[in-house]
């Protein structure tokens, strides 16, 4: 076996670095139940409220990018992690848990019950970065009281109690390119975007019927998406089986 050079070790170590942690370093659900959904059902929600995280026939790739906070397209996965699909139900310990310490609990309860691993590494991806426009936003920060809920369906995006950087996420799953949010907004607001979806078979936005959700942005919202090259962190799922332990 060839000596491998100072150089490529130390490339090596770099690539392997940032390994997701342990289950045991994360906080917990209270209680939690995880079962694959084999239904033919295709609607989902999830819902992060102050006593429950939950999740409704959500695919399992999914849940993993809401898990640790990644653009749904920021993540190296095997296929069939999309095909798989999960409703999960966690008691947070306290009303008081932050948004990113709920997440922190849905990572332990992936690393337990799928035995995940995983790392992170960083590209330069063409995207867009949401960005606020002249004349100013037009959606106002509003109370982080209540569940963080998430539905979205074609046409529509309705995320309550969401922060702009939880929002730009979605719109990178919309559009299948990643979106970073450069608006500088904080706190968490209630967003409600109506468009129309893409209708046509060459993956063009259609005019016909309402806006693009380019327009829909600006008109609606205040905010709009400028194409340029960002920065990504991808998650790369190393290992994940594919049935989970019993609850």
């Amino acid at each position: 076996m060839p000596r491998m050079s100072f150089v490529a070790l130390l490339v090596l170590l770099a690539g392997s670095a940032g390994f997701s942690q342990s289950a045991a370093s994360l906080p917990h659900f209270e209680v939690a139940s995880l079962k694959l959904n084999n239904s033919a059902n295709t609607g989902s929600s999830n819902d992060f409220g102050d006593a429950y995280v939950t999740f409704r026939n959500y695919g399992l790739r999914g849940v993993v990018t809401m898990a640790f906070g990644v653009d749904y397209q920021a993540i190296q996965a095997p296929a069939w992690l999309t095909d798989i699909r999960v409703d999960i139900s966690g008691k947070v310990p306290s009303s008081s848990a932050s948004f990113d310490q709920k997440r922190q609990m849905l990572q332990a309860l992936l690393i337990e019950r799928f035995g995940l691993e995983t790392h992170r590494e960083s590209k330069i991806r063409q995207g867009f970065a949401l960005v606020v426009v002249k004349n100013g936003p037009k959606i106002q920060p509003v109370e982080d009281a209540g569940g963080h809920i998430n539905d979205q369906r074609d046409g529509n995006i309705k995320m309550l109690r969401t922060t702009i950087d939880n929002f730009a996420e979605s719109l990178g799953h919309k559009l299948s390119q990643p979106v970073v949010d450069e608006t500088r907004m904080q706190g968490v607001y209630n967003v409600t975007l109506t468009y129309t979806p893409d209708r046509g078979a060459n993956g063009k936005l259609s005019t016909d019927v309402g806006p693009t959700i380019f327009t829909a942005l600006e008109e609606q919202l205040g905010l709009k998406l400028e194409p340029r090259k960002v920065p990504v962190e991808m998650l790369v799922v190393d290992h994940c089986e594919k049935i989970p332990t019993g609850n």
